[in-house]
């Protein structure tokens, strides 16, 4: 599959082509040297890797460690922690912090009432998605 993609990405040589990782749950467990080899050798082909949902679930700092350097783009779900809130604003500025100091691209995910743009607003997050700006459109 990585291959399929970086022959798609090397035909469009103008555009750049963002793996979006995420996690879910089913039987087959990715072994971390596996992940780490992928994400290596991903990136060294001109793919970027984005991590999806960082602080959720198995998405923590310890398990992504190894991969942090590989990856160009952190996504933060705010909607995962409308339960505890404080817990997720301590998460959302660790994981911004984070993504600030090693130089990526931060992403709050589940923006999606004014209360959540302010919460934003006042962290300085550049990039926003949500259901607060709009649905998934179908485009075909």
């Amino acid at each position: 599959m990585l291959d399929a993609l970086i022959k798609v990405h090397n035909q469009m040589p103008d555009y750049t082509l963002t793996i979006e990782l995420t996690e879910r749950a089913n039987t087959k467990m990715i072994m971390d040297v596996e992940l780490l080899r992928s994400a290596m050798y991903a990136t060294s082909n001109g793919l970027k890797l984005s991590l999806d949902d960082v602080g959720t679930g198995v998405n923590q700092f310890e398990m992504l460690k190894p991969i942090l350097p590989f990856v160009s783009e952190l996504k933060f779900a705010l909607q995962n922690f409308k339960a505890e809130l404080k817990q997720a604003y301590n998460k959302l500025y660790f994981w911004q912090q984070l993504a600030n100091f090693q130089g990526k691209k931060f992403v709050l995910e589940g923006i999606e009432t004014e209360e959540d743009l302010v919460v934003a607003q006042q962290l300085a997050v550049g990039y926003g998605q949500g259901f607060y700006y709009d649905r998934p459109q179908q485009f075909y």
